[in-house]
């Protein structure tokens, strides 16, 4: 791969990564294909790795929406299937949804971060940092067991995604079984001076949690700006820091798109890519994940992880490419938000989530498939690995809810002004 392609992957990572604290802004499927196109012309050719779908059959494409219309209800492609109810199965009673509501350009808009009941969508508590500020950024937040949550409060000198972030501070939350707030105790070592926090993970038992963060002094290159990991025992506020590595000549660098921890704390697994911004260095081998063991011992190097995963044992990266990923709590399946033909051919474009093994035979499990799917803004699963929220959406308009039995059922509000759930 070229310099200049090097240059194309990460502004593309800075596109889904957030400015100023926001969540991920929404990426087109043409954005991802300009730079899959390119990474193709640049790499070298490789054959394509067998691609096996175990238990996709029959798997259902969610309903297209106009601008700015909820679904009412999933359609499948055939047969309609059984919806699990909130509270059975261990589905989440309760998800965390940031919105934005435009402002028509009469000022900043308005953002709110709200809890949501999984069954009708009624907002059953509005979230607010406890920080005296005028300018306070609520998130990113990571779930953790018993409807626990970790909130980042995020300090800047103004409302617009450019403004400096003075300082970040962490808390956690519990949402009751009525859907109502309560907590906001703050994290030890979850002080976080002139840092941006662009994502947080957690251990089930919240024990643990990782963030990746940046300058919040907003540098011009901030792509390429190498981000670092900080993962924090919050019983004890110790802090072990994972550096990127600096984008110099003759150095390909490895940086963390996503986050997540296996239950234990003993791993921390973030999704990749080999960038190169210099002469000197290659990136041929594609997307990856990568694991840090015992990450919160000591902190370290990000470049020195330890490849878990190549991606392109098992997907078709000439013509996908992995938006987002998490491990489950055992650590034995990776779960993975991919844009792009998994069949490897030029048309149609889709959005889908695939399951694959962490180790062993490369294997793929399709979860969910959007045909048409042009866009994606976020990607979550809940402390348990099992149950996902997806933010998508095709030519007509966005869609945002949960993934059950193969469809994507919506969730409140109106998915054109949702930026990221969580549950």
């Amino acid at each position: 791969m070229s310099k200049e392609t090097g240059e194309l992957e990460a502004k593309l990572r800075m596109l889904m990564d957030i400015a100023a604290g926001e969540p991920r802004r929404r990426v087109t499927v043409e954005a991802v294909r300009r730079v899959v196109v390119r990474r193709r012309r640049a790499a070298s050719a490789a054959a394509a790795a067998a691609l096996v779908l175990a238990g996709g059959a029959g798997v259902a494409v969610a309903q297209r929406a106009e601008l700015g219309h909820r679904l009412a209800r999933a359609v499948t492609g055939g047969h309609s299937r059984p919806v699990t109810v909130p509270g059975r199965s261990g589905v989440p009673r309760y998800y965390v949804v940031r919105s934005v509501i435009p402002d028509n350009g009469s000022a900043a808009n308005r953002e709110e971060t709200t809890v949501r009941a999984t069954a009708t969508g009624a907002v059953r508590a509005r979230i607010r940092c406890p920080v005296s500020a005028p300018y306070v950024i609520t998130w990113p937040v990571a779930p953790a067991d018993n409807q626990n949550f970790f909130l980042v409060c995020q300090r800047a000198t103004g409302p617009q995604s450019y403004a400096k972030v003075l300082e970040s501070r962490i808390f956690q939350f519990h949402v009751t079984g009525s859907g109502l707030v309560t907590g906001d105790l703050p994290v030890r070592g979850g002080v976080l001076g002139g840092l941006l926090v662009q994502s947080i993970a957690a251990t089930p038992d919240g024990s643990e949690i990782a963030v990746i963060v940046y300058p919040g002094s907003h540098p011009p290159d901030l792509h390429r700006t190498p981000p670092d990991v900080i993962v924090i025992d919050t019983r004890t506020g110790a802090r072990a820091i994972w550096h990127g590595a600096p984008p110099v000549s003759g150095k390909t660098v490895y940086w963390p798109r996503d986050i997540s921890l296996t239950a234990d704390g003993q791993k921390l697994v973030f999704l990749t890519e080999p960038q190169c911004f210099q002469t000197g260095c290659t990136t041929n081998a594609g997307q990856q994940m990568r694991v840090v063991i015992h990450p919160a011992s000591g902190g370290g190097q990000l470049n020195s992880a330890e490849v878990m995963v190549r991606l392109n044992a098992v997907l078709p990266l000439s013509s996908v490419s992995v938006i987002d990923a998490v491990i489950s709590p055992d650590g034995s399946t990776l779960t993975a938000a991919v844009m792009g033909t998994l069949s490897g051919k030029p048309s149609p474009d889709s959005v889908s989530v695939v399951q694959i093994p962490a180790s062993g035979q490369p294997r793929l499990r399709l979860v969910y498939r959007l045909a048409q799917g042009d866009a994606y803004s976020f990607f979550s699963a809940d402390p348990s690995g099992s149950h996902f929220l997806l933010g998508t959406g095709t030519l007509n308009g966005p869609l945002a809810g949960r993934i059950d039995n193969g469809m994507l059922i919506p969730l409140r509000p109106d998915p054109a002004i949702v930026q990221a759930m969580v549950w």
